[in-house]
């Protein structure tokens, strides 16, 4: 069945395949922008940092974790209420495009508050009792099975394709973890597996966005490339890989336990959490011709386990795991990266 899939992934990446390869001729070495600042006179504060460092890709919510959206969609799902219009979209995706710079959305899936509420709460993850199932963040889910659902999360990525983004990178594409106070209850709930259901999303999204001459790529734990599977997040990499071009593993050291390693003094310890993650998640991908991009920690939370120089340190591990690129994470867009006296020179180490 693997192979099945794998045949169907390659024919439809061959038309386009050109365009693909000069796409991906570089390695990824990329900041997440948030929503806010990408709106805001700090998005244009932040080009010459990204210019002066050789940075070549931006992530930018165009989806939220509320579930706000910044593209406007079809009639169908414009109902719904999350737009939110974001001034001089086309202008910011087409200066970064001019620098040089590729423009990715990424789009949070299955948490999400506003279409949660929509229609009585049709679409909402509930318990048996009907109630509404939040998490631990007082967030509301929505069903993976819902075609409505899988759908409304489509039409927003190819808006996003259509408004020039070059990447559509969906986060969040898992079931909740976290706050569960019994069994849960799925709208539409059907015979596939979580796992399976959430392959099936990819697989019809990938195959529905190829259309519109991007990239796709999803979000997953950490966890996930060091384990078979998540069971449950329901995130199974080696499925996911099939419909992706790329996957970011989010490394953060600050989300692995703290025994990992424990033995190692800081600087070793965060070195081998990265360059593991990356070599594990290329060996199991790489077959499918699927990229490994990782995202790395740039914020303090348990910064006093990791060493002074952490950033540097997992941009180095990186590296040396050889994988396809690595973005920063700031949940405020803040990098620290960009004043330190002493950066990792990538455009002799990296580039090729």
């Amino acid at each position: 069945m693997k192979n099945y899939y794998r045949n169907i992934k390659i024919f439809i990446l061959f038309v386009p395949l050109l365009f693909f390869l000069n796409l991906f001729s570089e390695k990824v070495k990329g900041i997440y922008i948030s929503q806010y600042v990408f709106s805001s006179k700090r998005f244009y504060a932040l080009l010459p940092a990204l210019i002066e460092n050789n940075f070549n890709t931006v992530v930018i919510d165009m989806k939220y974790d509320n579930g706000e959206v910044r593209v406007k969609m079809d009639s169908l799902f414009f109902k719904v209420g999350s737009y939110v219009k974001l001034n001089s979209l086309k202008e910011r995706i087409d200066t970064l495009k001019k620098l040089g710079i590729k423009p990715v959305a990424r789009i949070v899936c299955f948490k999400d508050n506003i279409l949660g509420k929509y229609d009585n709460h049709k679409y909402a993850v509930k318990y048996a009792d009907g109630s509404i199932f939040y998490d631990i963040s007082n967030a509301i889910w929505v069903s993976p099975y819902s075609e409505f659902v899988q759908d409304y999360i489509i039409d927003v990525a190819k808006n996003c394709a259509i408004n020039g983004f070059s990447e559509i990178q969906f986060d969040y594409i898992r079931f909740p973890t976290d706050g569960i106070k019994g069994t849960l209850l799925f709208p539409d709930k059907n015979e596939f597996s979580g796992f399976e259901i959430i392959i099936e999303f990819l697989k019809k999204a990938y195959t529905s966005l190829k259309k519109y001459g991007v990239d796709v790529s999803c979000d997953v734990y950490g966890y996930t490339v060091w384990f078979d599977s998540l069971k449950l997040a329901n995130q199974y990499l080696d499925g996911m890989a099939l419909y992706v071009d790329a996957i970011y593993p989010m490394v953060y050291p600050s989300h692995f336990s703290d025994s990992l390693f424990k033995k190692m003094d800081k600087e070793q310890r965060i070195y081998q959490i990265i360059y593991q993650s990356g070599l594990k998640s290329k060996k199991r991908i790489d077959k499918f011709k699927t990229k490994t991009i990782l995202y790395l920690q740039d914020f303090t939370w348990k910064s006093s386990l990791m060493g002074k120089d952490y950033v540097n340190n997992q941009i180095k591990a990186a590296f040396d795991s050889d994988v396809d690129g690595f973005i920063l994470w700031h949940p405020s867009s803040l990098y620290s990266y960009f004043s330190l006296d002493k950066k990792i020179n990538f455009s002799n180490i990296y580039d090729e």
